[in-house]
């Protein structure tokens, strides 16, 4: 033990009560800030003097946040370039496997313990389940050690945090264990499959685990420090496959740098490189990075770039490419039972330079199509296509098809060889040499022109509709550097895949030179710039016009119709002045040629409408003209009359001006605004005809599936803003008043009545019911917002509140659950919930952490509906296939973009992407 170190005051430092085998008397706890650490460190582990003084400390260890723990003294300034002594991973350690887990029911994951040895070995001491992997700072460790020799009881079953647990784990297996000459016992074959690695075998397991930290620069840098640390130390442990990697890495320029480094002209910050495995499709890495300025997009990886990126753009993607190389390297291995690793670095650089050159391999069988019918499935199967292809080198993609979805179009962003693989192992020197600019041009050409192959595959493979695909190659996704562009017919694609060998289009420029394609070859073998054969939202790409839904009454399909209970967009309306406001463009549009012109369109709406109200607008405006009061510059007094023809507007705004100065005759002209719009005869309910608040499409959509008893069999029109504000305005301001829980209640009903699918209508009546702490009804009001809502910003909410209704109802269980749950959702009160619970759990001793099952069984015996966020998001993608298929494309992608957000699909963004196309 080292040299007392002094602590400041603000030094952070918690004492740990109760560890397996600590000497009676001693105090031992651990420090996160305050001292010195090393980037990523996470805290050291100390002794103190006592527990009531704590100024002094004497560090015994180093914890970073990666589940390492070092022996050491004193601080450290640079991480230590050695064994950890101690280390958590989890089971499977790669990503693959946490992709696994998060599918899992259960939400945590399985994790092992390891110290290691003098000898250099190491010993599995002890097995843990993890909650929130992927995020250690808010991980939480529940275990209990396996290795029957240990001496202490090393078992904790209520969830710890990682400085805690770390602290206690090194205590115990390392720092004390050592005081009484305990070692972990010698670990038999059997042991293995417990997750230790046999000595001297490749931990393949170990290479994913150090990608699955948040800094994606410390992964490589740590990768390849690793590496080559334990090679110098022991060569006869040095892979192929694994040195193949670190080349790559190196390749890539990015290590010995950091995402600061990294920053350009322009750029807020440098770019935020989130490393992802896309395990629903490809199941390979996808290096997510954008450079953003304050207000744009400069790169996103894809088809936006910038000069000043590209470098970095291109080293990023170069690192991307080695980690895919490696990765399918590695799956072909396991896939052919040879989970060795014993090649050589020749073998393993071929086989990654063969998933280059035959890309094609995987091309689905254009002739034998899916049976995608219609335009949404046409465009999602596309999508799913281009999301499953295995590229070593990333290929983005663009498309559209045209309205009758026989032609696709594409725009592909290939790879330049500046991002892709620098060097090649050459037997011959026994090194990586670098390519001849020859070679490295050659594997871009080919790469690209069978990129062009495989997109043309996959469309037609998609569906049987598609008669041409036409593609373009855009080098490096600029749209100035067009290097391939292909047009595609079914027959001459079909028979050159049966005629190509193992279907890899062997001749990738011969095949293409059978159909209607432009190339060109240039010095060096590469690809120069050609004019396009077609251009996305142009030409037969172009975007038909499509009404606003106001005034849309193209027919719904019969799927549509049964789903949404209207005949067509114009009945999903959610504006009371959609249609007045068509009228208002159309006299605007009239009074620009003359006042003549605006009278005539005035009486000819008059003459074909049937809305008593738009027709005393036309009488009004058509007087003014006559009697002068309004001219050929009236165009605002035009809008006003047709906007806001019941005179609400003026008040609430305002009234929205005072409630942001929170002056409080906001509440007054509210009730007189909220009186006002009850009292208005056209919006009393009848039995044919009942009015209704939207906030939203996806809102009135969620209105058919669930609100049919308070449709009952009646026509849905959208009710005046206003008239629903002014309540909901007040139920939100008087909960803020000590006095006001009663009249917030009752505006907050009235809200639920005008509006019963809005989350926040229920909502609103639950803080009120909060604010007479009456938990039961806010519990009820709570369910019924879960039941219809569509956002999981206000599932997060709802299941925040049901949580502290049932923490005071003393339903301690049902109260995790929904903390729990909460936290799952990631909404923004998900940091909350978690110290809620954090708070809960030590106020009430013995509460036992339950499964997800468990915890599913408690809520649904209290009437909380689980299911219904994932019902309502798979009713909104269902009904936008149906709106798209009849010609209400703008709905239907509204409907898609909402239920994708809590149904995350990679298909269904490139696909509304392309039902999107524009000029």
């Amino acid at each position: 033990m080292g040299s007392p170190v002094k602590l400041s005051f603000f030094a952070k430092r918690d004492v740990l009560r109760a560890v397996p085998l600590m000497p009676l008397g001693a105090t031992y706890g651990y420090i996160s800030s305050g001292l010195v650490m090393p980037k990523g460190g996470a805290c050291y582990v100390a002794a103190f003097d006592n527990p009531a003084n704590t100024s002094k400390a004497h560090i015994v260890a180093y914890i970073d946040w990666f589940g390492r723990a070092y022996s050491c003294d004193e601080p450290l300034a640079q991480e230590p370039l050695r064994d950890p002594d101690l280390v958590v991973y989890t089971c499977g350690g790669n990503v693959e496997s946490t992709e696994t887990n998060r599918k899992n029911d259960d939400a945590t994951s399985p994790a092992r313990l390891d110290v290691f040895l003098g000898d250099g070995s190491r010993r599995t001491v002890a097995e843990a389940r993890v909650a929130n992997v992927d995020n250690t700072r808010k991980a939480e460790f529940s275990y209990t050690a396996i290795d029957d020799s240990f001496p202490g009881k090393f078992e904790v079953a209520n969830p710890t945090r990682y400085l805690e647990f770390m602290s206690t784990a090194y205590l115990a297996f390392v720092e004390f264990a050592h005081c009484t000459e305990w070692e972990p016992i010698s670990t038999s074959d059997d042991s293995v499959t417990n997750g230790t690695v046999p000595n001297g075998a490749f931990d393949l397991a170990a290479v994913f685990s150090r990608f699955q930290q948040s800094d994606f620069f410390d992964a490589i840098n740590r990768e390849v420090l690793e590496a080559e640390t334990s090679w110098s130390e022991n060569p006869e442990q040095a892979r192929g496959i694994e040195r193949f990697l670190v080349n790559g890495l190196r390749d890539s320029g990015l290590v010995g740098i950091s995402a600061d480094t990294l920053t350009v002209e322009g750029a807020a910050e440098g770019p935020n490189a989130r490393l992802i495995r896309t395990s629903r499709y490809s199941n390979l890495f996808f290096l997510d990075f954008v450079y953003n300025t304050q207000t744009e997009c400069l790169e996103d990886g894809a088809f936006t770039s910038c000069d000043a990126t590209r470098d970095m753009r291109h080293k990023l993607l170069r690192a991307e490419g080695a980690l895919n190389r490696f990765l399918m390297v590695s799956n072909f291995l396991e896939s052919e039972e040879d989970d060795t690793f014993e090649q050589t670095e020749e073998e393993i650089s071929k086989l990654a330079d063969s998933f280059v050159e035959y890309l094609c391999v995987q091309a689905p069988d254009p002739n034998s199509p899916l049976e995608a019918k219609g335009r949404w499935d046409t465009h999602v199967a596309i999508a799913q296509a281009g999301e499953l292809w295995r590229a070593p080198y990333r290929i983005p993609y663009e498309f559209c098809l045209n309205e009758a979805c026989t032609e696709v179009g594409f725009d592909l962003a290939v790879p330049c060889k500046s991002t892709m693989a620098q060097t090649h192992w050459d037997d011959d020197v026994d090194d990586y040499l670098p390519y001849t600019p020859i070679e490295s041009s050659t594997i871009e050409s080919r790469y690209a022109a069978h990129a062009a192959l495989l997109a043309a595959s996959s469309a037609f493979h998609a569906s049987a509709s598609i008669e041409k695909v036409y593609v373009n190659c855009l080098r490096d996704g600029n749209k100035e550097d067009i290097v391939i562009s292909v047009e595609f017919d079914r027959k001459t694609l079909c028979d050159a895949y049966s005629a190509s060998k193992a279907n890899s289009f062997s001749e990738p420029f011969e095949t293409l030179s059978r159909f209607n394609a432009r190339f060109k070859f240039e010095g060096d073998n590469g690809l120069c710039n050609i004019e396009k054969l077609f251009s996305l939202g142009k030409g037969d790409f172009k975007s038909s016009f499509e009404r606003l839904v106001a005034i849309d009454t193209t027919p719904f399909n019969e799927k549509a119709r049964d789903m949404l209970h209207v005949d067509c967009p114009m009945r999903m309306s959610i504006f009371e002045d959609g249609q007045r406001r068509a009228y208002a463009d159309e006299v605007s549009a009239a009074l620009d040629v003359g006042v003549e012109n605006a009278e005539l369109a005035l009486k000819q709406i008059h003459d074909r409408t049937e809305d008593l109200l738009v027709r005393d607008i036309c009488t009004r405006l058509l007087a003014a003209f006559s009697e002068g009061a309004l001219g050929e510059t009236s165009f605002l007094e035009v809008k006003e009359a047709f906007m806001d023809a019941y005179g609400l507007k003026p008040a609430m705004m305002r009234a929205s001006s005072l409630m942001r100065d929170d002056d409080p005759a906001a509440i007054g002209l509210l009730e007189e605004l909220a009186a006002q719009g009850d009292a208005i005869d056209g919006f009393n309910d009848t039995s044919r005809v009942c009015y209704r608040y939207f906030d939203s499409y996806e809102t009135r959509a969620i209105y058919a599936k669930r609100c049919l008893d308070d449709a009952k069999g009646r026509i849905v029109n959208p009710l005046a803003d206003e008239v629903f504000l002014a309540h909901d305005s007040l139920a939100q301001e008087l909960t803020t008043t000590i006095t006001g829980a009663d009249e917030a209640l009752r505006h907050a009903q009235r809200c639920i009545e005008l509006s019963p699918a809005r989350a926040y209508s229920y909502l609103r009546a639950a803080r009120a019911y909060f604010m007479k702490d009456d938990y039961e009804n806010e519990v009820k009001m709570c369910c019924k917002a879960l039941e219809v809502t569509w956002r999981a910003d206000d599932a997060g909410l709802a299941f925040y509140w049901l949580a502290y209704s049932f923490w005071k109802l003393e339903k301690y269980d049902a109260a995790v659950a929904c903390y729990k749950r909460c936290s799952m959702l990631n909404s923004y009160m998900a940091s909350e919930a978690k110290t809620e619970l954090d708070e809960l759990l030590f106020s009430v001793k013995g509460l036992k952490r339950h499964s997800i099952e468990e915890d599913e069984a408690i809520l649904e015996a209290h009437g909380v509906p689980l299911n219904a966020l994932t019902e309502n998001a798979e009713f909104l993608l269902a009904a936008a296939k149906e709106t798209i298929d009849s010609s209400a494309v703008s709905l239907g992608c509204i409907f898609a973009a909402a239920g994708v957000r809590i149904l995350r699909d990679d298909a269904i963004v490139p696909a509304l992407r392309a039902l999107n196309v524009t000029m």
